[in-house]
């Protein structure tokens, strides 16, 4: 093992990682993998150090974000929506296909930092990876069921998304859920829905592309 890599893994067990769990190392390819939750450790534990020079050879194991996220949803999130993925795909039509794709694969990573994208690539056939390369090039043609499909893979349910047009109504769970699993640029536009009971009233939240 490399010298920094020794030296490296001293400082995370210092900061607080595990090993095996936060990070690990390829004897084959010399290569570290470190989890974000670990690399956050050090960083603070050791401010002042040169991460940039320091971990040149580090890489972040696409897997470990998807195992912290499954584990704060409880539910498996990324299985369940790789699936949706590639169900979406053999139904979607070519266009929708990349604006659903864009604002998943995207939103996705830019929240939570796990790379569905990278994950989607490792499990899909040679063909399907070839028709995801071609889709992802392509205009893209609103299409909003990406919202609903992000809430019901992160443990909620249909009637968390109501879909018309261009628009989506979310329930309170809808919203928080596709809040810590997506983000983008959407406007959030409030309504509160009153029936014959006070103690039953519930806020509903309107996404409308911005």
């Amino acid at each position: 093992m490399a010298d920094d890599a020794v030296r490296l893994f001293r400082m995370l067990v210092d900061a607080g990682a595990k090993p095996g769990e936060d990070f690990s190392y390829d004897l084959q390819t010399g290569a570290a993998q470190i989890s974000d939750h670990a690399f956050e450790l050090l960083q603070s534990a050791y401010p002042d150090v040169d991460w940039a020079s320091i971990c040149k050879r580090v890489e972040v194991d696409p897997a470990l974000p998807a195992e912290y996220l499954n584990s704060y949803l409880g539910v498996d999130f990324v299985g369940r929506i790789l699936a949706r993925i590639e169900q979406r795909l053999d139904e979607l039509a070519p266009g929708q296909a990349t604006w659903y794709l864009q604002q998943i694969l995207g939103g996705v990573e830019q929240r939570t930092n796990v790379s569905l994208y990278t994950l989607l690539q490792q499990q899909l056939p040679l063909a399907k990876q070839a028709r995801l390369e071609v889709i992802l090039r392509q205009p893209g043609e609103p299409c909003y069921i990406w919202m609903s499909d992000l809430i019901e893979s992160a443990g909620g349910l249909p009637e968390d998304a109501e879909l018309c047009d261009d628009e989506a109504a979310l329930t309170q769970r809808g919203l928080a859920l596709l809040t810590a699993v997506w983000e983008g640029e959407y406007e959030l536009i409030e309504e509160e829905l009153k029936g014959d009971d006070p103690a039953e009233d519930n806020e509903d939240l309107g996404l409308a592309d911005d």
